[in-house]
């Protein structure tokens, strides 16, 4: 476990895990209050956010099937990202009028970000007993950051009095995720070829060979 902790690859896991998990608490916490305040009922706003999950849980089972068609995993982290971004914007703009939309945009990018982290775990360990160690650290050190997220950005909604700093300080965390995932998703060992001419592929992260 330990080698995983000098490892920039865990990290960079442990990061995205936790950067997806964030924005997701964040809009979780904080959606329902903002239609609330844009004059939607209560009723329709707690919808709105069930309607979102639902649409989530369809990305979620989407996109390790669209990965597994060839698309690379770098594509559809942008993907979701620009869907997320999308969303939030909408929100800043009109959020009642096209809440459908948004709403949709949102849990279609929030479902292909948490699928993706999870398949980043798998793909870059090298055995089963570094993709539980990765997973640890990944799911612990993520989750503790996501769970900072609707306390922060709540106090930034009260220090600023509206919903617009805090929606691009979401919106920010999100453009800074494709560059990450671009680089999980790259092959380790620089491609198959290289790992048959070199031997044993190169260990992504854990510091040790498998059965070494």
């Amino acid at each position: 476990m330990r080698g995983l902790w000098r490892s920039p690859l865990a990290w960079q896991v442990t990061l995205y895990m936790g950067s997806q998990s964030l924005n997701y608490y964040a809009a979780a916490a904080w959606l329902p209050t903002m239609l609330k305040d844009a004059g939607l009922g209560a009723g329709d706003a707690g919808w709105m956010l069930s309607f979102s999950s639902l649409l989530g849980i369809a990305g979620s089972f989407l996109a390790p099937v669209v990965v597994g068609r060839r698309l690379p995993s770098g594509v559809l982290a942008a993907l979701g990202a620009v869907l997320c971004a999308l969303g939030f914007t909408g929100m800043l703009t009109a959020p009642v009028g096209g809440a459908y939309l948004w709403m949709a945009l949102l849990g279609l990018g929030q479902g292909v970000a948490i699928s993706l982290a999870l398949l980043f775990i798998v793909q870059r360990a090298p055995d089963a007993r570094h993709a539980a160690q990765l997973s640890s650290m990944a799911q612990c050190f993520g989750y503790v950051l996501a769970a900072t997220g609707p306390t922060v950005l709540g106090a930034v909604h009260d220090s600023s009095h509206g919903w617009t700093v805090r929606w691009c300080c979401c919106w920010r965390c999100w453009s800074r995720r494709p560059p990450s995932a671009s680089g999980l998703a790259r092959p380790a060992g620089g491609g198959q070829r290289r790992r048959r001419r070199r031997g044993p592929r190169e260990v992504p992260v854990g510091g040790a060979r498998p059965g070494g």
